[in-house]
């Protein structure tokens, strides 16, 4: 059997191109050796990435007729016309020229609209965009396309995988889908972190004056909550505490409400690094003094893995149904300030136990673990889907 992983998420892509890796690594260490996995992929930053873990990894691009395929599939009756006409994107056709039995998208992509003839295995991540009218990135439009393109894709998925028990759930009951069909491997840290490589002059000569900063690792989106860390950056200055952020990531469209907001209240010690290569990360994790995780999305991420990893303290969003509790973090309500401001203050006072340490390294090892045992669980589903 061949395995084409698309992997269609660019390498700036946070948490996404984080997991897609993570699958990449883990299907070629878990997935036997009758079953041979490559990645394909559409940039050529990943493409380079891949290439240097030893993954077996094929670059390709879409041309300009494939680019209309692609944006007119969303539509049905374009589906059903290029059917018609035999019109299929290049890719498929190199796909079935390579003899792939099988897709498997780490995240879906608009592309699952054009593959008409290879089965698929699709990866749904969360169902946060049902909070469009909520935050600013996720409009009305987008929901609607989200919910065509699952509507779409979830009951032609030989295997829909998730990331939590609770998203099986959601996915089971929003979308009319058979929990047998769902299958639940949990994330794991980021592998590109814990890079040898000591090329981050770059990001140490940055943080150089940063002596004591706590650690956002996310993209600038409003449902990240940036502000509310801004507005508990604000308070713990007028408390007397030279206290740094750091905030790595893309702007996502967001920055400039939190640029207006710096200026405006005059909040001193925050520093936007703007996307960061993983050995960067690296640094940069090893340096702070705490994770915090003020993302009002879930209900998991990856972060709090990274926190635990690293060995830092991790203040997190109680809301939030996950691994994540208060035997590991400091679990508090990211959207008051002062909630915030005080969960600083108690690890500044090391008051943020070693058991809670060890707990989270306790606990990440438990996820690691099963991590792992669904991987080779998937091996056998695999085989029986082409049966």
């Amino acid at each position: 059997m061949k395995i084409a992983v698309l992997f269609e998420t660019p390498y700036f892509g946070g948490g996404s191109f984080t997991h897609s890796i993570n699958v990449c690594l883990d299907l070629k260490r878990f997935i036997n050796n009758n079953k041979k996995i490559i990645i394909y992929t559409n940039f050529e930053k990943n493409y380079q990435i891949i290439k240097k873990l030893g993954l077996p990894v094929i670059l390709f691009n879409y041309s300009f007729i494939d680019k209309v395929i692609l944006k007119l599939s969303f539509y049905k009756f374009f589906r059903l016309l290029f059917n018609f006409f035999h019109l299929n994107i290049s890719l498929e056709k190199k796909l079935i020229s390579n003899n792939i039995d099988l897709i498997y998208f780490p995240v879906i992509s608009h592309s699952i609209f054009s593959i008409k003839k290879i089965k698929y295995v699709t990866t749904l991540l969360d169902l946060e965009h049902f909070k469009h009218s909520i935050y600013p990135e996720i409009s009305k439009e987008e929901f609607l396309y989200r919910e065509k393109l699952y509507f779409y894709c979830l009951p032609k998925s030989k295997l829909i995988i998730t990331s939590y028990d609770s998203i099986k759930k959601n996915i089971s009951n929003k979308y009319n889908i058979s929990e047998k069909k769902i299958f639940v491997i949990p994330f794991t840290p980021g592998r590109l972190f814990n890079s040898r490589k000591k090329n981050h002059l770059k990001v140490k000569k940055e943080l150089k004056s940063f002596n004591n900063y706590y650690f956002y690792p996310a993209q600038i989106w409003g449902h990240k909550n940036h502000i509310s860390i801004l507005k508990a950056a604000k308070i713990l200055e007028k408390k007397g505490y030279n206290i740094n952020f750091v905030f790595s990531g893309r702007d996502r469209g967001y920055k400039k409400f939190l640029d207006d907001y710096i200026e405006k209240h005059k909040v001193k010690n925050i520093f936007f690094t703007g996307y960061l290569k993983s050995n960067e990360m690296n640094y940069v994790y090893k340096k702070c003094s705490g994770i915090i995780f003020t993302s009002l999305f879930g209900p998991n991420a990856i972060p709090p893995l990274e926190a635990w990893f690293y060995k830092k303290p991790l203040i997190y969003n109680n809301k939030l149904i996950d691994d994540v509790n208060p035997s590991v973090a400091k679990c508090i309500n990211v959207k008051d300030p002062k909630e915030i401001s005080k969960a600083i203050i108690y690890i500044e006072n090391n008051k943020y136990s070693k058991k809670l340490i060890n707990n989270g390294s306790k606990k990440l090892r438990s996820i690691e673990i099963k991590s792992q045992y669904r991987y080779k669980v998937l091996n056998k589903i695999l085989s029986q889907i082409f049966l």
